[in-house]
């Protein structure tokens, strides 16, 4: 069946998606948000790097670097095999808790770029609420936070410690595979010409109505705990799920209830819940 054309209701300050349903990319838009991602992780390596690197901030700026140092000591991480840790660390030029941290910004761009190059369909302009200066400037500003939260407090944060850090890794990688998987799994399902005006509930979406948003949750509250320990993890959390709990989510399902009415209806009623399996 088609899908109906979907009401615009008044866009919410919070509200960062706000072209549902209208669809054709901007080049430009896309460009300028791939141009700064691919510049956070460059960000972040200057600051992780040894100081004596010549990639290191601070081999041109001596006395911007810290008085105690975040730790460089060899990281185990449970359940992962030892010698690729050690693989990780030698392949990147970087102590192994720095090596972690870089891989928490570098790994996500890909899923980001992927998300506004290829698996996105509705427009991204230049400007105004939802577009690519706004997203751009707000996702990796709070990104850019996670590097100087590890160089200069790690060793002095209260809230921050190996034994936490050793498993964010852990979550970390289950998130954000939860959140490249739904992400590429429903851009495949919408690609197919016969699925038009149909709800995506396989794989992922048959747990919960927004295993991408979860996923999202995860990676990034695990980011923020490696990166600013369990103090920052908590602010992340509590943030992240006040945006797609209060915003998102309720804005997403009002816009599919519009769009798909019936189709929207029986999803609901196959896939019970929002979010959190069990809970939400």
């Amino acid at each position: 069946m088609a899908s109906k054309k979907a009401a615009s209701p008044p866009l919410e300050p919070m509200d960062l998606f706000p072209f549902r349903g209208q669809y054709g990319g901007s080049a430009a838009g896309a460009a300028l948000f791939v141009a700064v991602r691919t510049a956070v992780p460059v960000l972040f390596y200057s600051l992780l790097a040894p100081p004596i690197s010549a990639l290191s901030i601070f081999s041109r700026f001596p006395s911007a670097y810290p008085s105690r140092p975040p730790p460089t000591d060899p990281l185990a991480i449970p359940f992962f095999p030892d010698f690729l840790l050690r693989w990780i660390e030698q392949s990147l030029g970087l102590p192994s808790y720095s090596a972690m941290v870089f891989l928490g910004v570098a790994l996500p761009s890909v899923t980001f770029i992927m998300y506004n190059t290829v698996w996105r369909r509705e427009k991204f302009p230049m400007s105004g609420q939802g577009g690519s200066i706004q997203v751009t400037t707000q996702v990796n500003l709070f990104d850019s936070i996670h590097a100087p939260l590890f160089v200069y407090l790690a060793s002095r944060n209260p809230t921050w410690s190996p034994t936490i850090f050793e498993w964010t890794p852990i979550f970390f990688v289950a998130g954000l595979s939860l959140h490249f998987l739904a992400d590429h799994s429903k851009y495949l399902f919408r690609k197919d010409a016969k699925n038009r005006g149909k709800v995506y509930t396989g794989g992922v979406w048959g747990l919960v109505r927004h295993p991408n948003f979860l996923g999202f949750t995860i990676w990034r509250t695990a980011f923020a705990t490696a990166a600013g320990g369990w103090g920052f993890g908590l602010l992340a959390l509590a943030m992240f799920a006040y945006i797609l709990c209060g915003t998102s989510v309720r804005v997403l399902e009002g816009y599919m209830d519009r769009a798909y009415g019936k189709e929207w209806k029986r999803a609901t009623e196959k896939v019970r819940w929002k979010m959190v399996p069990g809970i939400w």
